[in-house]
């Protein structure tokens, strides 16, 4: 199924206008009603998009109460860090078709259309500006203030690169236990066997007795979604239920909460991998 971020505008543009009296904007007074701005309709000036992300529309305001013929917005990609021209397809206008009256119904805001394919198989960060450079039409504006939205930042998500080995920092019951090291073994897309996930002595260290140590070590599966949260299905007929978590790509960093049957007493267990070096 075809995914589609779309950033809606944060207004309805609403213009009202009398003979002599233009209330079009505080910031931007005019008796001209061919004359305003463009700007871009987000709440913010920039986002991250997903490994899955496949359209994200910008929506761009148009300001400017009459435009009988019609009027064309010039933008450009800008690089900001890595390459997007693997994964990212464009226009390079977008264009309002005329209102002659400033009446009939048509839009003031359309949407830039960033078209992405193969952002899961970067294997290295990309960033990327959005910049609206110009109109074709005199009296029209990018912007109208240092408030008005003239760039939009798109950024990927750092790529997915899992190391070999993760430090793991366990807390339970209150207090930490044993840390360990565990080995991933790529056993899937996106999908690793662990040998041991709260480590081999963990139920010693919650029991107090050390002769148990090496038993029940929680082996389980990871799997990494799209979206960067994780799913940890338990290898143990005692912990059916695995757990859950996220994964920061950015800093090769899982946290994940387990659930546990091994104890009759219900607790779940925090774990924070980080790859080993």
């Amino acid at each position: 199924m075809k995914k589609i971020i779309k950033l809606l505008p944060i207004l309805l543009l609403v213009f009202a206008f009398s003979c002599g009296d233009d209330d079009f904007s505080e910031n931007f007074t005019t008796d001209d009603p061919t004359t305003g701005w463009v700007e871009f309709a987000t709440p913010n000036a920039g986002t991250t998009i997903s490994a899955a992300t496949e359209t994200l529309s910008l929506p761009v305001s148009l300001r400017v109460p009459v435009y009988k013929d019609g009027l064309n917005v010039s933008y450009t990609i800008q690089a900001v860090e890595g390459d997007y021209t693997s994964i990212l397809t464009t226009d390079d206008t977008l264009t309002f078709t005329p209102d002659p009256s400033g009446a009939n119904g048509n839009t003031r805001v359309k949407s830039i259309d960033l078209h992405f394919e193969n952002v899961a198989d970067l294997t290295d960060l990309v960033v990327f500006d959005v910049v609206l450079t110009a109109v074709d039409v005199n009296g029209v504006t990018i912007g109208v203030d240092d408030e008005s939205i003239t760039t939009y930042r798109v950024s990927t998500p750092c790529p997915i690169v899992i190391a070999d080995s993760y430090n793991v920092d366990v807390s339970a019951l209150g207090g930490a236990a044993p840390s360990h090291t565990v080995d991933f073994t790529l056993v899937g897309p996106n999908q690793y066997s662990l040998a041991s996930t709260w480590g081999p002595n963990f139920v010693g260290w919650a029991t107090g007795d050390d002769s148990l140590n090496g038993q029940y070590p929680y082996p389980g599966f990871i799997i990494v979604n799209d979206d960067l949260t994780v799913d940890l299905i338990s290898d143990d007929p005692l912990s059916p239920d695995g757990g859950t978590g996220t994964y920061d790509s950015c800093n090769d960093v899982f946290i994940i909460s387990l659930t546990q049957g091994v104890f009759t007493t219900d607790f779940t267990v925090d774990l924070v991998m980080t790859a080993a070096e």
